[in-house]
């Protein structure tokens, strides 16, 4: 706005110049008088002025137009230099709403695995809950064949124990009942008693007879030859350092299993966005891993001892 201000000054000044300039070229053109030349000596001194005048304005007419130049010059300068800075602002507007899309992208991904894990843990609690429903209404409230079934094994039951009941009287009866009138006193009772007690005496004592009779006729027989004792087995140590080599190369690939499924799991806990459907089957994975090479090294360790004891025992 300046600028163009000083340009509309800088033109009037130019124009008034031309203007005056312009007057006095017209006014020599004509013929000299008496008049003129008589007042050409007063004149002169007016001509010098309206000529020291003009000179001021052409100079005053020069500074301006090289003051216009160097304004247009610092206005492109100012122009190509906010063009600049605008295509700077312009490019960074350009990658930061690139990042903000991709970032906003990656946040609508996970907003929609959460809602599909959110709809599947509701429709399989939704489930679990009929289910319960049902079972507890089953339980509170057992069907007709269910009574049905309780009555028959319940008359079944019964039906068995009056039955086992009465096989035990019987066993009594038979067992105490000598004079078989169907009541059982006390001395039948006791004499009952009596007599299986004598029997059982009786038996002890012939058990005991013949156990004294056996142990004499086995101190009667000769003593047994000695067995000689088996010749110690010839140790196998080709198959112990195989048995060796096959739980290295086991022991080197668990240690490769136990490595990657650490990495793996390191990763998920580090990037838990990325990861976060897969975290507990990752953690899950890599405590077998280590259980199995805690395993896998036992084993070496067993079978190493083995082949160098079996070497050390083959040296000797």
């Amino acid at each position: 706005m300046k600028t163009l201000c000083k340009f509309r000054y800088l033109t009037g000044l130019i124009a008034l110049a031309f203007i005056l300039l312009a007057n006095p070229a017209n006014a020599t053109d004509r013929k000299p008088s008496s008049r003129d030349r008589k007042a050409s000596s007063s004149e002169d001194k007016r001509v010098q002025d309206y000529k020291r005048r003009i000179a001021d304005i052409n100079q005053r007419v020069a500074a301006a137009q090289k003051a216009l130049g160097k304004a247009a010059a610092d206005y492109k300068a100012q122009v190509a230099r906010k063009e600049k800075e605008l295509k700077g602002l312009s490019d960074q507007y350009r990658e930061k709403a690139a990042s903000t899309k991709k970032v906003v992208g990656e946040l609508r991904k996970d907003q929609t695995e959460i809602a599909q894990a959110l709809s599947k843990y509701q429709a399989a609690l939704r489930t679990k809950q009929v289910v319960d429903a049902k079972r507890a209404a089953e339980s509170k409230a057992p069907s007709d064949k269910a009574k049905r079934n309780h009555a028959v094994r319940s008359k079944d039951q019964r039906e068995a124990i009056k039955k086992k009941a009465e096989e035990s009287r019987r066993a009594h009866l038979k067992r105490f009942d000598s004079n078989r009138d169907g009541k059982v006193t006390k001395e039948e009772s006791r004499a009952v008693l009596a007599a299986e007690a004598k029997r059982r005496d009786a038996a002890r004592k012939k058990s005991s007879e013949t156990k004294i009779k056996s142990n004499e006729d086995a101190r009667r027989k000769p003593e047994p030859k000695k067995q000689t004792k088996p010749a110690p087995k010839k140790i196998d140590l080709d198959r112990l350092r195989a048995n060796y080599v096959r739980a290295q190369k086991s022991d080197d690939s668990a240690k490769r299993l136990l490595a990657n499924a650490k990495r793996t799991y390191d990763e998920a806990r580090g990037n838990k966005k990325t990861y976060k459907v897969d975290l507990e089957r990752l953690e899950k994975n890599y405590e077998r891993t280590k259980k199995n090479a805690y395993t896998v090294g036992r084993v070496l360790v067993n079978t190493k001892r083995a082949y160098e004891y079996a070497r050390e025992k083959q040296r000797r």
